[in-house]
């Protein structure tokens, strides 16, 4: 093999283990978010099936020949919850067999920005009117799957960040910070660690001449041991990586720092078409619940108002607004929430019924009627045609995360994303443990430096995906540059305890450390177990 030969093969042995390194150490950080997000996805992608079973006595009922009035159904609920308690909204059956639920705000539910709204449930049995009992929104598994999946919000501790729509749109936005809760916003830098820990398995992966004989998409099972760990580990992250980047870039649109930022940044570049109607100083994200979510693109949209001429009329009942929610094909299991009007200076604005369509939906279902509160005239029909195209393509992604916009097939997809995961997280665990030495930790050691500089294009693509990286989520570019400057001191003390000595060769390993076989191979002939981990 000649001199040059044998040169580019170190050069890309030492890339190779770096950018093994990298996917150890960011596979360390973010392998217990991708579980918990895992975990809590497979519950939140099942909630309805979970719901009706472990809440059966809540959710489902004898079917009757005949309901009660939905304003008795109302009537009950309120007395079985305190005077103090807001009416919030009212979701009539979803279908036959199924109860109504009717959603209370208690006195001290603090509302975001401060927190998540936590609900009072209440249930009602449509058919004889009997109380069923009540439960918290985020009480019980899904309550809690939900809560772990979003890192509790902006529950608990809050940082206050610059508010991108500020900077853009001040007028639409004068808030000059965002409130994010602390949980929240490591979930947020995590899922972009994500993304560099995919980038990094997919270059190990890739097929290269020094790897030869490695297989891309088959799995040595007969070989055992590590061997069959690690090309399972591979061939698994390699088939859902295209989906899980999918998933975390939809998921981070409605992260509470980054997602309100897109929001603005999308509302302002492709603004939705305005209706031109007079509106309350309301919005729809005013009403947005983990148990009953306003749809992405419509938290922004204002709760436009009832006219009156003359004298203040009654307001229409709850069934009348579900007869003309019915009537205008509402997709059952929609939810119906009450006017709410305000009075300023002496002058009352009187709100709207609204009537939104349940959430998760397909894009096509995205859907928020508002109906004057004294005659039922349609003041606005708000569907996801009237949105922006940034806006429109961040709910469809968001459907696709949620595994309604393509039925079941999309579903099954973000199954398998979650299954994928969790082998993922246990095969890289079983890698560690079967290769570490005794005694030791087995952590990657650091690469030494001379004579194996990595080539420039690959300084250059590295550098130019995290300058995008670090603009486009300013969260993760400031940690970045935290573990760019831990790596100029780490690299300052070796160069001062290896002053005067030669730098090791690149073949050189640290304590433990194990690296794809073929990546360190500098004989004609590659290793038979070479494998890449990814």
């Amino acid at each position: 093999m000649s001199t040059s030969t044998v040169a580019a093969r170190r050069r890309e042995s030492a890339v190779l283990r770096r950018v093994w390194g990298l996917h150890f150490w960011v596979a360390l950080f973010a392998a217990p978010a991708l579980v918990v997000l895992a975990c809590s996805g497979l519950v939140i992608l099942y909630t309805q099936p979970l719901n009706d079973w472990l809440n059966r006595d809540l959710y489902v009922v004898a079917e009757g020949k005949e309901t009660v009035p939905l304003d008795k159904q109302i009537a009950v609920a309120e007395a079985e919850v305190g005077g103090d308690y807001t009416l919030d909204a009212v979701t009539p059956p979803a279908g036959p067999g199924m109860s109504t639920r009717v959603d209370f705000l208690s006195p001290d539910a603090l509302e975001y920005p401060d927190a998540e709204a936590n609900l009072t449930q209440v249930f009602v049995d449509p058919y004889t009117g009997r109380y069923l009992g009540q439960r918290s929104e985020l009480s019980g598994l899904v309550g809690w799957a939900n809560q772990l999946h979003r890192m509790f919000g902006n529950d608990g501790p809050q940082v206050h960040l610059p508010s991108l729509g500020h900077l853009i749109a001040p007028s639409a936005y004068p808030d000059a910070t965002i409130p994010v809760g602390v949980g929240n916003l490591w979930m947020e830098l995590t899922a972009v660690w994500i993304l560099v820990l995919l980038a990094s398995g997919i270059y190990l992966w890739w097929p290269r001449a020094i790897e030869a004989t490695k297989p891309l998409l088959k799995i040595r099972w007969r070989k055992g041991g590590r061997i069959r760990w690690r090309d399972l580990h591979a061939l698994t992250g390699v088939v859902i990586a295209v989906i899980l980047i999918c998933y975390v870039l939809s998921g981070l649109t409605w992260s509470r720092y980054w997602g309100e930022n897109w929001r603005a940044f999308s509302g302002t570049v492709a603004p939705s078409t305005e209706i031109d109607a007079p509106s309350t100083p309301a919005v729809m994200g005013d009403y947005d619940r983990l148990g009953r979510r306003i749809a992405w693109a419509a938290t922004d949209d204002p709760v436009y108002a009832s006219t009156v001429d003359g004298a203040v009329p009654a307001r229409l009942s709850f069934a009348d607004i579900d007869r003309l929610a019915k009537g205008e094909k509402m997709v059952p299991g929609y939810a119906i929430i009450p006017p709410s009007d305000i009075t300023e200076n002496g002058e009352t604005v009187y709100g709207s019924y609204t009537v939104v369509n349940a959430w998760p939906q397909k894009l096509s279902e995205q859907r928020t009627l508002y109906l004057n509160q004294f005659t039922g005239r349609t003041i606005a029909n708000a569907t996801a045609d009237q949105d922006g195209a940034l806006s429109r393509a961040t709910s469809f992604g968001i459907a696709m995360h949620m595994g309604n916009q393509l039925g079941v097939l999309t579903r099954i997809s973000a199954t398998i994303a979650c299954l994928g995961v969790l082998t993922s997280v246990a095969t890289g665990l079983l890698m560690w443990w079967i290769r570490r030495p005794a005694g030791r930790a087995g952590l990657p050691g650091r690469v030494g430096v001379a004579g194996a500089a990595p080539p420039k294009r690959v300084v250059i693509a590295v550098t130019a995906a995290a300058v995008v990286l670090g603009v486009l989520f300013p969260v993760f570019g400031v940690s970045l540059l935290l573990v760019l400057a831990v790596e100029a001191v780490l690299a300052r003390r070796d160069r001062s305890r290896s002053a005067g000595e030669q730098v090791q060769a690149a073949d050189d390993v640290g304590e433990g450390d194990e690296v794809p076989a073929g990546a360190l191979q500098e004989a004609d002939t590659p290793n038979e177990e070479s494998r890449s981990l990814v």
